[in-house]
Protein backbone atom coordinates (compact mmCIF):
# COMPACT_ATOMS: atom_id res chain seq x y z
CA UNK A 1 0.00 0.00 0.00
CA UNK A 2 1.54 3.13 -1.26
CA UNK A 3 1.52 6.72 0.82
CA UNK A 4 -0.77 8.02 -1.36
CA UNK A 5 -3.43 5.67 -0.38
CA UNK A 6 -2.71 6.11 3.14
CA UNK A 7 -2.95 9.63 2.87
CA UNK A 8 -6.01 9.08 1.29
CA UNK A 9 -7.70 6.78 4.16
CA UNK A 10 -6.80 9.60 7.14
CA UNK A 11 -8.37 12.46 4.92
CA UNK A 12 -11.67 9.72 4.34
CA UNK A 13 -11.49 9.31 8.12
CA UNK A 14 -10.94 12.67 9.66
CA UNK A 15 -13.78 13.89 7.35
CA UNK A 16 -16.45 11.43 8.02
CA UNK A 17 -18.20 10.18 11.72
CA UNK A 18 -15.96 6.73 11.36
CA UNK A 19 -13.95 6.84 14.43
CA UNK A 20 -11.91 3.40 13.38
CA UNK A 21 -10.76 1.82 10.16
CA UNK A 22 -8.63 -1.42 9.62
CA UNK A 23 -7.49 -2.00 6.28
CA UNK A 24 -4.91 -4.77 5.26
CA UNK A 25 -3.77 -5.34 1.46
CA UNK A 26 -0.96 -7.33 0.18
CA UNK A 27 -0.17 -8.11 3.65
CA UNK A 28 0.12 -4.54 4.94
CA UNK A 29 -2.24 -3.69 7.86
CA UNK A 30 -3.72 -0.16 8.65
CA UNK A 31 -5.45 0.76 11.28
CA UNK A 32 -6.47 4.45 11.28
CA UNK A 33 -7.76 5.74 14.75
CA UNK A 34 -9.84 9.30 15.48
CA UNK A 35 -9.64 10.57 18.61
CA UNK A 36 -11.18 13.80 20.35
CA UNK A 37 -10.17 17.19 18.90
CA UNK A 38 -7.21 18.54 20.74
CA UNK A 39 -8.18 20.99 23.26
CA UNK A 40 -6.46 24.50 23.03
CA UNK A 41 -4.49 24.97 26.33
CA UNK A 42 -5.69 28.68 26.67
CA UNK A 43 -8.59 29.87 24.93
CA UNK A 44 -9.23 33.44 25.54
CA UNK A 45 -12.74 34.13 25.15
CA UNK A 46 -14.25 37.18 23.43
CA UNK A 47 -16.04 39.58 25.32
CA UNK A 48 -19.97 39.46 24.52
CA UNK A 49 -21.75 42.39 24.63
CA UNK A 50 -24.25 42.19 27.11
CA UNK A 51 -27.38 45.04 28.57
CA UNK A 52 -25.10 45.62 31.05
CA UNK A 53 -22.37 47.49 28.79
CA UNK A 54 -25.34 50.26 27.23
CA UNK A 55 -26.18 48.37 24.52
CA UNK A 56 -28.63 46.48 22.63
CA UNK A 57 -28.20 42.83 21.67
CA UNK A 58 -30.20 41.45 19.21
CA UNK A 59 -31.01 37.28 20.08
CA UNK A 60 -29.84 35.33 17.00
CA UNK A 61 -31.07 31.77 17.26
CA UNK A 62 -28.44 29.22 15.98
CA UNK A 63 -28.06 27.77 12.59
CA UNK A 64 -29.48 24.24 12.29
CA UNK A 65 -26.30 22.26 11.68
CA UNK A 66 -26.06 21.22 7.68
CA UNK A 67 -27.07 17.38 8.36
CA UNK A 68 -30.29 18.32 10.34
CA UNK A 69 -31.15 20.62 7.71
CA UNK A 70 -30.48 17.96 5.46
CA UNK A 71 -32.89 15.55 7.12
CA UNK A 72 -36.15 15.24 6.42
CA UNK A 73 -38.92 16.04 9.70
CA UNK A 74 -38.80 12.56 11.74
CA UNK A 75 -41.46 11.65 14.21
CA UNK A 76 -40.44 10.99 17.79
CA UNK A 77 -41.04 7.32 17.82
CA UNK A 78 -38.79 6.80 14.70
CA UNK A 79 -35.19 6.60 14.14
CA UNK A 80 -33.06 8.13 11.37
CA UNK A 81 -30.35 5.80 10.59
CA UNK A 82 -27.44 8.63 9.70
CA UNK A 83 -24.66 7.95 6.60
CA UNK A 84 -21.34 7.80 8.38
CA UNK A 85 -18.83 9.10 6.10
CA UNK A 86 -19.12 10.59 1.81
CA UNK A 87 -19.20 8.12 -0.72
CA UNK A 88 -21.63 6.08 -3.04
CA UNK A 89 -24.96 4.56 -1.19
CA UNK A 90 -25.88 0.92 -2.43
CA UNK A 91 -28.59 -0.66 -1.13
CA UNK A 92 -27.23 -4.89 -2.04
CA UNK A 93 -24.36 -6.38 -1.15
CA UNK A 94 -22.98 -6.90 -5.33
CA UNK A 95 -24.76 -5.44 -8.19
CA UNK A 96 -27.60 -8.21 -9.18
CA UNK A 97 -28.86 -9.01 -5.48
CA UNK A 98 -31.23 -8.22 -4.08
CA UNK A 99 -31.48 -5.06 -1.89
CA UNK A 100 -30.84 -5.90 1.70
CA UNK A 101 -33.59 -3.80 3.65
CA UNK A 102 -36.87 -3.22 1.72
CA UNK A 103 -39.59 -0.66 2.90
CA UNK A 104 -41.34 -2.98 6.11
CA UNK A 105 -38.14 -5.00 6.54
CA UNK A 106 -37.91 -6.04 10.00
CA UNK A 107 -34.15 -5.71 10.90
CA UNK A 108 -31.89 -6.20 14.38
CA UNK A 109 -29.40 -4.46 15.99
CA UNK A 110 -26.42 -4.95 14.10
CA UNK A 111 -27.75 -6.13 11.06
CA UNK A 112 -25.69 -5.24 7.75
CA UNK A 113 -28.44 -2.52 5.80
CA UNK A 114 -26.09 -0.76 3.24
CA UNK A 115 -22.95 -0.41 1.95
CA UNK A 116 -21.30 2.87 1.33
CA UNK A 117 -18.15 3.06 -1.04
CA UNK A 118 -15.08 5.42 -0.78
CA UNK A 119 -12.58 5.45 -2.28
CA UNK A 120 -13.03 1.77 -3.48
CA UNK A 121 -13.34 0.73 -0.12
CA UNK A 122 -16.51 -0.73 0.69
CA UNK A 123 -17.79 -0.46 4.12
CA UNK A 124 -21.09 -1.57 6.00
CA UNK A 125 -23.41 -0.23 7.88
CA UNK A 126 -25.24 -1.49 10.22
CA UNK A 127 -28.07 -0.89 12.01
CA UNK A 128 -27.61 0.66 15.77
CA UNK A 129 -31.12 -0.20 17.00
CA UNK A 130 -34.17 -3.44 15.97
CA UNK A 131 -37.63 -1.83 14.46
CA UNK A 132 -39.06 -1.94 11.17
CA UNK A 133 -37.65 0.49 8.04
CA UNK A 134 -40.41 2.81 7.14
CA UNK A 135 -38.18 4.54 4.61
CA UNK A 136 -35.47 4.53 2.32
CA UNK A 137 -34.29 8.20 1.71
CA UNK A 138 -31.37 7.35 -0.92
CA UNK A 139 -32.02 5.87 -4.50
CA UNK A 140 -29.22 3.10 -4.52
CA UNK A 141 -25.96 4.39 -6.11
CA UNK A 142 -26.10 7.93 -5.37
CA UNK A 143 -23.28 9.96 -3.80
CA UNK A 144 -24.37 10.84 -0.06
CA UNK A 145 -22.89 12.94 2.38
CA UNK A 146 -21.90 12.22 6.00
CA UNK A 147 -24.26 12.73 8.03
CA UNK A 148 -27.26 12.16 5.57
CA UNK A 149 -30.34 10.68 6.52
CA UNK A 150 -30.43 7.31 4.77
CA UNK A 151 -32.95 5.36 6.62
CA UNK A 152 -36.03 5.99 9.03
CA UNK A 153 -36.64 3.05 11.53
CA UNK A 154 -39.71 2.52 13.65
CA UNK A 155 -39.19 0.55 16.86
CA UNK A 156 -41.17 -3.17 16.37
CA UNK A 157 -44.13 -3.13 18.64
CA UNK A 158 -44.71 -5.65 21.45
CA UNK A 159 -44.77 -9.31 20.03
Amino acid sequence: MDLAKIEQLVDLVSRSRIAELELTQDGTRVRILKGPPPQEANPIAPHIPNASDGMRVPRHEPAPSPAAARSPAVPDEETVVPAPMHGVFYRAAAPNEPPLVEIGSTIAAGQKICIIEAMKTFIDVTAETSGVVVAVLVEDGNEIEAGQALFRIRPAGPS
